[in-house]
């Protein structure tokens, strides 16, 4: 009786762990991602910008060559993707099918060691130089239409930033030691002390949400409150993204998707 049940008892663990691995579409090797609105995923793998849909199936790829491998992705507006090239001080944007459609040459315009960078909604640009320590924003009419001070005066540290992202009331910067919130002008408003580093960083109207040592935390803005929200993704994840009850998440550079 019971080697039954010893026997059976291994034919349903091992079915259950086939069906959860099949619950969940995962790629190798991906150094990076960002999901947009829609529910889109863009994914990093060597030199190439790989877009597929919510369900992890490819629509379309990118790469240039001559540039390298891509170290970030905007992805915030659908029809307007951001590819950055800090090593080359270039930003390339594409349209929702990965078509070249400019490019912006940051050293011309004065930028000389852009470190991070994010798109807004009024199809401006805000990025942060390492050599002024400056947060600067190019318009569409790719001139600067904002120049912060030095943030070595106002964190009394240099920052080291690993990541910014912005909409059309803040600008927000994640770097080794935590968050910094600027608002629509560069104007740095508040600091938010990390223990750890923020795996999820997203930006809503008037809403923070970010993750430290595995817990997550929503900032309102406008009310200067935060609350303990529940954490869907894996606390050991490198970076995690998620929307209602989904959770896209990247660990030991295999990325995950929800199914």
């Amino acid at each position: 009786m019971y080697k039954t049940f010893l026997l059976l008892f291994i034919v349903f663990h091992a079915a259950f762990s086939t069906f959860a691995q099949q619950e969940r579409k995962q790629i190798d090797n991906v150094s990076n991602f960002e999901v947009d609105p829609l529910g889109n995923c863009y994914y990093l793998k060597n030199d190439e910008l790989v877009k597929v849909n919510n369900a992890g199936k490819e629509l379309v790829r990118y790469s240039m060559k001559n540039l390298g491998a891509p170290s970030a992705i905007d992805v915030n507006n659908p029809l307007r993707i951001l590819v950055f090239y800090s090593a080359q001080a270039v930003i390339r944007i594409l349209d929702n099918n990965l078509v070249d459609q400019s490019e912006l040459d940051l050293r011309s315009m004065g930028i000389i060691q852009p470190k991070v960078m994010a798109g807004t909604p009024d199809q401006g640009i805000w990025i942060f130089d390492e050599i002024s320590a400056s947060l600067i924003k190019i318009d569409t009419r790719l001139k600067s239409s904002a120049l912060s001070v030095d943030l070595t005066q106002l964190t009394g540290r240099r920052p080291n930033p690993l990541r910014l992202i912005a909409n059309q009331n803040w600008v927000v910067m994640h770097d080794q030691q935590g968050i910094i919130i600027f608002d629509q002008f560069g104007t740095k408003l508040k600091s938010i002390p990390l223990d750890t580093p923020s795996i999820v960083l997203q930006l809503s109207e008037n809403s923070l949400i970010y993750s430290d040592k595995g817990q997550l935390m929503s900032y309102q803005m406008n009310l200067n409150a935060f609350q303990k929200e529940n954490n869907l993704c894996p606390k050991n994840a490198v970076k995690a993204y998620f929307s209602e009850e989904k959770c896209w998440f990247l660990d030991q550079e295999t990325l995950y998707f929800p199914q």
